[in-house]
């Protein structure tokens, strides 16, 4: 833990402290953060920091060593009314304290505090606000060698893509009758032979399997790949090594140069949304402006009403990237949720925009980083055009 940053940035953000809490284990985020033991407390305890002094470990005398690898003073209290006569003692009157809950339950990501506690804490006369932000810092921000093992899983993924492409030209030429399914089994013996991570084989549909965004192939729903066939891949992986940073790209294919009209302007369009969400990113960035993961998602939202398209949105515009595919940190989103954060300078998120129709479907995903000194970074292939196998 480090404590002078955590109190730097209460400081900053003109919090008074941050108040941890678990019981059984159900606080997720406090038993990560705190690095609780697998040994789950019985009474509930509590881990105050404030922005400064020395950090409070309140616990039950029955349970008084669960905090002893963190630095504080200890407090034990005896029932339920000790405990709450120490967090009278220890929450300050009229004080902003962060804690893990999302007002109204907009970004489920950081709502580990139940609602009771939450009601109780607000008794003690203290102002309750979000730690979303403050989390991003200790899990989205991310160091050079993460962004330095990104740029790795990206080489061998756009490897993995081209060994695909040419599989499945080699078939047609050969007049090799191909399938979703065989596709399938043949880039997952592709990912087999690559140092890559993937917590989900790659997502992609042929045709109108590519209006759905969560289609999986099966041997029994799997269409044919023929010329003329339009193909959407969804695929992600980071290196298999402690603290690697995922690659998440979404590209869009046709087989043949006969592309659709109908599949052609989709993608000029969705192409245009992902360029109007990078350059609304960069704007607000050159000029210190406030920017949130909603803002984003909203504008492209108003821009797909205006092209009269709005109701083929299926997803958000983006999410946080990290260790896991979908990060901690702060997503592009306000349809799934209302994903109020900061994008953070040294986070990295995806810009994925996709609409569906009826026939086609169409997805364009890169991932961007924001550097800790405010410039935008995309570490691969962008694609400009609809790619010809």
């Amino acid at each position: 833990m480090d404590l002078s940053k955590i109190q730097h940035l209460l400081s900053a953000s003109r919090l008074d402290g941050w108040l941890f809490t678990d019981f059984h284990g159900h606080d997720f985020i406090s038993r990560d953060f705190l690095e609780l033991t697998e040994r789950k407390c019985t009474r509930r305890l509590f881990y105050y920091i404030p922005a400064k002094g020395e950090p409070i470990k309140l616990l039950s005398a029955i349970e008084p060593l669960l905090l002893d690898h963190l630095p504080g003073k200890k407090i034990l209290y005896q029932g339920i009314r000790g405990q709450k006569d120490a967090l009278s003692s220890i929450l300050p009157k009229g004080g902003r304290i962060a804690c893990q809950y999302s007002p109204g339950g907009n970004v489920p990501t950081v709502s580990s505090m139940d609602a009771g506690l939450i009601e109780s804490l607000k008794t003690f006369g203290v102002h309750l606000e979000s730690s979303a932000d403050l989390l991003q810092h200790f899990g989205a921000v991310l160091t050079e060698e993460q962004i330095d093992s990104h740029k790795q899983a990206g080489v061998i993924i756009h490897r993995i893509l081209k060994q695909t492409f040419l599989w499945i030209r080699q078939n047609l030429d050969n007049q090799t009758p191909i399938n979703e399914w065989m596709l399938l089994e043949h880039m997952k013996e592709l990912i087999a032979k690559e140092p890559i991570y993937m917590d989900s084989p790659p997502f992609f549909g042929i045709d109108e399997h590519a209006c759905n965004p969560g289609y999986e192939p099966s041997p029994e729903s799997s269409k044919p790949i023929q010329e003329g066939s339009r193909l959407i891949i969804d695929i992600a992986g980071r290196l298999p090594k402690e603290d690697a940073v995922y690659y998440d790209i979404s590209w869009c294919m046709n087989i043949g140069p006969a592309i659709d009209p109908e599949y052609q302007q989709l993608f000029n369009t969705v192409s245009h949304a992902r360029e109007l969400a990078l350059n609304y990113i960069r704007r607000q960035l050159d000029k210190n402006l406030p920017l949130r993961g909603c803002d984003v998602d909203a504008l492209l939202r108003s821009y797909f009403e205006k092209e009269e398209l709005a109701s083929c949105i299926m997803h958000r515009t983006g999410h946080n990237i990290g260790h896991n595919c979908h990060g901690i940190g702060a997503n592009l989103d306000d349809f799934e949720t209302h994903d109020d954060r900061s994008l953070l300078p040294g986070t990295m998120f995806s810009i994925e925009p996709g609409i569906y129709t009826e026939n086609c479907g169409v997805r364009l995903e890169y991932d961007v980083h924001i550097t800790l000194d405010r410039q935008i970074k995309i570490y691969g292939p962008v694609q400009e055009e609809i790619l010809i196998i």
